[in-house]
């Protein structure tokens, strides 16, 4: 009897919830920044930090002014009414030039961080994937659907994003659907095949119109992605290390990024028991 009851006071012991108190890190501010070329709208996301057991959306940054510029010139983004925190470059006059530089300016109303001035840049890298034709197939066993490119690769090394959207609209807007690909086992030769994309079953059907897009981008931002995605991805609890964050290209210690890039797409139709038919609507940023 005493035995027992022994037991059962050790038991309720190690079951007995323990509440740590966790430290509350120093507020930064995010950055998520895109210029792209004339086909697309850029825009900058301007959010704060959260608790990493936060199950709330990052706070969005209101009422800042950006402002992008390359040499003399500069453009103004304006803040959406519908999505506060996200501010869209709408200027008709703004392009893309290859190679060149273009700087990002955040001044805040407020400070995040300490600081109320953000700055960042990106040089725009030239668009050399060229798509020939894409596979198509679907894996029964996986219940996914796996996207091949075949194209040939220009000679020199290259980092390549690859996004996928159907019926025109993007089905990739999530850091893991993202692919980010070098060129190192094949450069300069044909690509024939390689696995770019693999897409839920549920994401399209036959009937569907899918688009491949493909862009270069800088190796800065390869990096960046590549370990955003080893950070955000499933890791095994007992030999991972712990979650950090990744360095981006923001002043003054803000965490995010600040790209740019161009892209080309090509589009295919799903068809019954065959082989996507390959469409003439390949187009080209210039």
């Amino acid at each position: 009897m005493i035995f027992v009851l022994l037991v059962s006071i050790a038991v309720a012991s190690c079951t007995k919830q323990v509440n740590i108190p966790l430290k509350t890190g120093n507020e930064k501010l995010v950055v998520e920044g895109y210029l792209f070329g004339r086909d697309s709208v850029s825009w900058v996301r301007l959010t704060k930090t959260s608790g990493y057991f936060s199950d709330e959306p990052p706070p969005p940054v209101t009422h800042a002014r950006i402002v992008v510029s390359h040499q003399k010139k500069q453009w103004l983004l304006m803040e959406s009414s519908a999505k506060p925190g996200v501010y869209f470059l709408r200027d008709s006059t703004f392009r893309l030039l290859v190679s060149d530089t273009f700087n990002l300016q955040i001044q805040l109303k407020n400070p995040v961080g300490g600081h109320d001035i953000y700055k960042s840049q990106t040089v725009v890298p030239p668009l050399r994937i060229r798509i020939d034709s894409l596979g198509i197939d679907f894996a029964p066993d996986f219940k996914k659907w796996i996207i091949r490119y075949f194209g040939k690769d220009i000679s020199g090394r290259d980092y390549y994003l690859f996004n996928s959207s159907v019926n025109g609209k993007i089905v990739t807007d999530s850091i893991l659907q993202k692919v980010v690909r070098d060129d190192e086992f094949f450069d300069g030769r044909y690509v024939s095949g390689v696995v770019v994309q693999v897409l839920n079953e549920r994401t399209m059907k036959v009937g569907d119109e899918y688009t491949l897009l493909a862009s270069n981008i800088t190796k800065a931002y390869y990096d960046y992605m590549s370990s955003l995605q080893d950070e955000v991805g499933d890791k095994n609890p007992l030999f991972s290390g712990p979650p950090a964050n990744v360095k981006g290209n923001i002043s003054n210690g803000a965490e995010g990024f600040f790209t740019s890039f161009m892209t080309t797409s090509y589009t295919v139709q799903l068809k019954a028991n065959k082989p996507a038919v390959n469409s003439d609507t390949d187009r080209f940023s210039k």
